[in-house]
């Protein structure tokens, strides 16, 4: 790997690296906090696979809304809880994936910043095993 700064010979020269690297510096600053405020507006819907159950979660995983089918009132409470759980983590599992975009609009996918970002995530919503998808 090259060192820009090898050439430096002067006074000017090192001004006008130092320029350069701050620069590069506020830029990646500025990408890094638009990376996050993309992540902190972002909601997300999810549904179980019988459509019965719908929620929606805002950034921090907290849920914000929910939307029953009419068939809710002819199923037994455990199989509410369950068709609201798996609502619960689809909406999580879309979460995540577009924190992934966002972040990955905005900032490089080996950033420290851009895996932080989405691991704030993917800790409260893990990825399903190959097994449990199916």
């Amino acid at each position: 790997m090259d060192n820009p700064y090898a050439n430096i010979s002067s006074p000017d020269d090192a001004r006008a690296a130092l320029a350069d690297w701050k620069e590069k510096a506020d830029k990646m600053a500025a990408d890094a906090v638009a990376a996050s405020e993309a992540v902190q507006e972002l909601t997300a819907i999810g549904m179980d696979r019988n459509g019965v159950v719908a929620v929606k979660l805002n950034s921090a995983g907290a849920v914000i809304g929910v939307q029953f089918s009419t068939e809710m009132q002819r199923m037994q409470l455990r199989h509410a809880e369950r068709q609201f759980m798996e609502a619960y983590q689809a909406a999580g599992q879309n979460l995540l994936e577009a924190a992934k975009a966002a972040v990955n609009e905005r900032l490089s996918e080996s950033s420290p910043t851009a895996r932080a970002l989405v691991d704030s995530i993917k800790m409260r919503f893990p990825e399903p095993e190959e097994e449990e998808q199916q």
